[in-house]
């Protein structure tokens, strides 16, 4: 191999590692938990998973996906009402991310799945959370403390 060659390959590897070592955008997190809920009439099951980049630790990140996936335990005596799932930056500062309400018949998982590509993406700051608001009642999820809060009427 020509010696001209060599040196453009080497060149080439240095002008990659330095781009992919010195990009602060790499890192990213993804977070997941479940809890068994009794509210009333409803015995459920709700899953939430929330991604994006940078690093948990460090506020405020963006939220790139988000996966809410509920089941209504046969248990339940009857249908489920989801009005609508929200991530809150802050405690009045928030981005609908579903407002369509759907239902959820007892023994029956419903699995949402949002990619938010959309410009501007969600905030998650050190006070945010995730909100699924039900025909009478709220759950929140705390992502940095993986905890949730609820039933709140």
């Amino acid at each position: 191999m020509a010696p001209y060659l060599k040196r453009a390959f080497l060149a080439l590897g240095l002008i990659i590692i330095l781009q992919v070592g010195l990009s602060p955008d790499l890192s990213a997190f993804s977070v997941s938990d479940n809890k068994i809920f009794a509210e009333g009439p409803y015995a459920f099951k709700l899953e939430i998973q929330v991604s994006g980049k940078g690093s948990l630790k460090k506020a405020p990140n963006s939220i790139s996906a988000l996966k809410v996936k509920i089941k209504n335990e046969r248990a339940s005596s009857e249908v489920l009402k989801v009005k609508s799932i929200r991530v809150f930056q802050e405690s009045s500062v928030y981005r609908d991310i579903e407002t369509r309400e759907f239902t959820i018949a007892p023994g029956q998982w419903v699995t949402k799945y949002y990619r938010l590509s959309k410009r501007p993406k969600p905030i998650l700051s050190e006070k945010g959370f995730i909100e699924v608001t039900f025909g009478n009642f709220i759950i929140r999820f705390y992502p940095r403390e993986k905890k949730f809060q609820g039933p709140i009427k």
